[in-house]
This record gives structure tokens, C-alpha cells and sequence, in this order.
């Protein structure tokens, strides 16, 4: 018998493992919103069973939106916690442990999504990961289904005209409450 619903996960009521996400951007304008993402996945796979059919384990996972605050014109900031779920036994075989795995803002402007982050330890260890957007992707509507792609500065699309784009961090840190 199930404890829980690993799709639906209880919120931890105790979270102690604060973390603040800070996302900046050089765009060519101003945003319409921001908010940042946070994925969870369980972290150890010995909980989860083997699904017959397909021959591998359905790793549960969930993402999370959090709120980002304006600090100025360029940074936006966010907090969250790592425990944030509760941990549980699902399947019988043992207490499975959520984590996160990757941390992303969120952007819109003029109905265009951009969207830039990273994995979670790369951030912890890396911090901050810089990404790219065309400046004249900002706005342009027949991006607004697809979203805006995001362009690493080892593309050669940016090497080879670096003015064309603006950039965008994130970075995290442990945080006191």
C-alpha cells in the first residue's frame, strides 16, 4: 500500500534548507514577468520500482514556480527550499528522497518566453551560468509559441556577432531564513 502520491507530493511542514535563486538579464527592454522555476526529482531510485513494460524505473518528479521580486532594473531574486517536499514511502520499498535538480527564470515580454537557468549542483559549484537570447528575438511575435532559444556563448552564432545578443544569469545560494 502507498503512503503518498508521488505526483502530488505533501509539503514538508519544516523546511529548514533556504536557498536564494538571482536572475539578471541585459535586455534590450523590460519585463513583463518573471518567476522562477524549481524541479524536484527523487533522488534515490532503490524506492522506485521497475515498471514491467517499459523495463525501467518512472523517476517521479514535479517542478515548482516560485516568486521572483524586482530588485532593480536587471536582477530579480527568489527564494526556496530544498526540503521543500516531504519525503515518503510510495511504493513500499523504502522512503524515497525528493531533491532538486535544476533551478530556471522565467521570462515574458511582449508575449515572448525566454527562459535560461541550469542543474542545481552545476549552479552550487558554477554559480552564475550565463546564457544568451538575440536582441531581436525581444518582442518579435513569431516567437511567442516556441519561445525564445537560448544560445550558449561557445555557439558559433554568438561567436561570430556578439553585439546581436543580450545576456542573462542565474545564480543560487544557501540563504538564511
Amino acid at each position: 500500500m502507498s503512503h503518498g502520491d508521488p505526483k502530488n507530493p505533501a509539503k514538508n511542514p519544516h523546511p529548514v534548507s533556504r536557498y536564494e535563486v538571482t536572475a539578471t538579464s541585459d535586455a534590450p527592454g523590460p519585463w513583463d514577468s518573471m518567476i522562477g522555476y524549481i524541479h524536484y526529482d527523487v533522488a534515490n531510485k532503490q524506492c522506485i520500482p521497475m515498471d514491467s513494460f517499459l523495463g525501467e524505473q518512472n523517476v517521479p518528479n514535479i517542478g515548482v514556480d516560485i516568486e521572483m521580486n524586482r530588485v532593480d532594473d536587471h536582477t530579480w531574486k527568489g527564494y526556496f527550499y530544498r526540503d521543500a517536499l516531504q519525503d515518503d514511502d510510495y511504493f513500499n520499498l523504502g522512503v524515497c528522497h525528493w531533491d532538486v535538480t535544476s533551478v530556471s527564470a522565467n521570462a515574458t515580454a511582449r508575449g515572448v518566453r525566454f527562459g535560461w537557468g541550469g542543474l542545481f549542483d552545476e549552479l552550487l559549484r558554477d554559480s552564475p551560468e550565463t546564457s544568451y537570447f538575440k536582441k531581436s528575438v525581444y518582442g518579435d511575435q513569431s516567437y511567442s509559441s516556441d519561445g525564445a532559444p537560448n544560445y550558449s556563448p561557445l555557439r558559433p552564432e554568438y561567436k561570430r556577432d556578439p553585439s546581436e545578443f543580450f545576456s542573462v544569469t542565474i545564480a543560487i545560494k544557501e540563504s538564511a531564513r
